[in-house]
């Protein structure tokens, strides 16, 4: 950071959001600098998304042992070396950080490791890890600063016994009893992957659906439902987590449902309640725009209401994905670049259940909301040729078209390679692509992706191999 007077961008957080931003404004010849209070790659790279996945992956093993001995290939034994596993993940995750500091130096982009606080100007001052303190004006500022797990009221993470979403991804051991609390994403995953290594789990969940910030439908609710109550993980809905009490019988969490308490034995308790935007370094009198949640309001090219100050990622608000962080990082570096930047109108999400869940769009109810005629087509796994090959039926893919245009108006998938398939879904949403062009589209055969085609020809009643599933 040599010359303070002409900085353009400083780019506050190194996730996923912050060094997409910073590699494409390097490509646009800005040369931003990065401020990163600890890991770059943010809790995506460190501490989410991608050693979620690695431990979900090598964890996967141990829920076909069933299937391949009914095929002919039995498993007799294995071992679990948690040292091993937590090193690889750790190897994944140190490969792709390291790639992302490369990325961002070979672009032209600064690193600098420490605390950014942001001023009104906007002015940016930064205490480096080494001591050193530099106070500068850059043109632009982006915000993202990420998020943070929500601790719940009698369940403190100063608690040994208590796990949040980070101590829970470094597999510190695998309890007897895992109580999760939260029925998302993070509850359903990490469930997931503790159950397959051999933890009795039990969901606590407040809301009367599992996945509640997400569009799923209840047909696709009791779907996955009974998939984790195959696992081994019980999910109790509409039951509110009141307090975890120590005890040398034995730990418990207190719920409530309909007034009255249950006990749930509990070695551990993983808290994945949700997030809550962070915003360590924020002046008090930059007076940003916030919602009723605390997330920073923000245009459909991610202006804040403060001049040359951007916010993207989880700091802007929901959904919180790492995706979506990184295409907002696109958008506020092509505005800064004087470039054309337009809003995402679809975001897909998925989880990584067994199986899998992903969407994107709207649902039934929600095309009816806003007005369409919806017309749902579906196609369940177990007519596919190639899921039946891999003896992974369960689930379906069903897509929502407006009655009048025949547009696709969103997708849902639950089942084998459901987080890869989504995509095929969302192009053609965000191309308004016909769900007659979509099931006129050649697809390879044998594959999982001939679902997507047969349900959006069973929106017609056209589909070969099954009706509407």
């Amino acid at each position: 950071m040599e010359d303070k007077d002409t900085l353009n961008t400083i780019v506050i957080g190194a996730g996923p959001g912050g060094y997409t931003a910073a590699i494409r404004l390097g490509q646009y010849g800005l040369d931003p600098v990065v401020v990163e209070k600890e890991n770059v790659g943010g809790v995506c790279l460190n501490w989410g998304c991608i050693p979620t996945k690695t431990l979900y992956s090598s964890t996967e093993p141990l829920a076909k042992k069933d299937s391949w001995n009914k095929r002919g290939l039995g498993v007799k034994g294995y071992d679990i070396d948690l040292e091993k596993m937590v090193s690889h993940k750790e190897e994944v995750v140190d490969k792709l950080t390291g790639g992302v500091e490369k990325l961002i130096d070979s672009s032209g982009g600064e690193i600098i490791k420490g605390q950014a606080s942001l001023s009104p100007g906007p002015s940016v001052r930064i205490e480096r890890d080494s001591g050193e303190e530099t106070t500068v004006e850059p043109q632009n500022v982006i915000l993202a600063t990420g998020s943070s797990p929500i601790e719940l009221p009698g369940f403190s993470f100063d608690n040994k016994n208590i796990w949040n979403s980070r101590d829970a991804v470094q597999l510190p051991e695998v309890p007897e009893k895992l109580v999760i609390l939260g029925a998302g994403v993070i509850g359903l995953e990490m469930g997931t992957i503790y159950s397959r290594l051999g933890s009795d789990v039990e969901i606590v969940e407040m809301k009367d659906s599992i996945l509640p910030g997400m569009n799923m439908d209840r047909r696709f609710s009791s779907f996955l439902k009974r998939a984790l109550k195959k696992l081994g993980i019980t999910v109790h809905l509409e039951t509110r987590a009141v307090e975890f009490r120590e005890a040398s019988g034995g730990n418990v969490v207190i719920g409530e449902e309909g007034g009255e308490e249950q006990e749930f034995p509990a070695d551990k308790v993983l808290s994945a309640v949700g997030r809550k935007p962070s915003m360590v370094g924020l002046d008090e009198d930059l007076n940003l725009s916030t919602d009723e949640a605390g997330y920073v309001e923000t245009d459909q090219i991610c202006r804040t209401n403060m001049e040359g100050v951007y916010a993207i990622g989880d700091v802007a608000g929901l959904p919180l994905l790492a995706h979506k962080a990184s295409h907002e990082g696109l958008i506020a570096a092509a505005d800064i670049a004087g470039e054309e930047a337009s809003r995402f109108e679809n975001v897909p999400a998925a989880v990584f259940t067994d199986p899998e869940y992903a969407e994107v769009g709207l649902s039934r109810e929600g095309a009816r909301e806003r007005g369409y005629e919806p017309l749902v087509g579906r196609f369940p796994f177990r007519a596919s040729g190639k899921a039946l090959a891999m003896d992974e039926t369960e689930g379906m893919v069903q897509l929502v078209a407006d009655a009048k245009t025949d547009k696709l108006l969103g997708g849902a998938i639950l089942g084998p390679g459901a987080s890869d398939l989504i995509s095929e879904v969302a192009l053609a949403v965000e191309l308004e692509i016909t769900a007659t062009r979509l099931g006129e589209v050649v697809h390879p055969h044998p594959t999982l992706s001939e679902a997507v085609m047969e349900a959006a020809e069973s929106l017609h009643d056209r589909a070969i191999h099954t009706g509407n599933g």
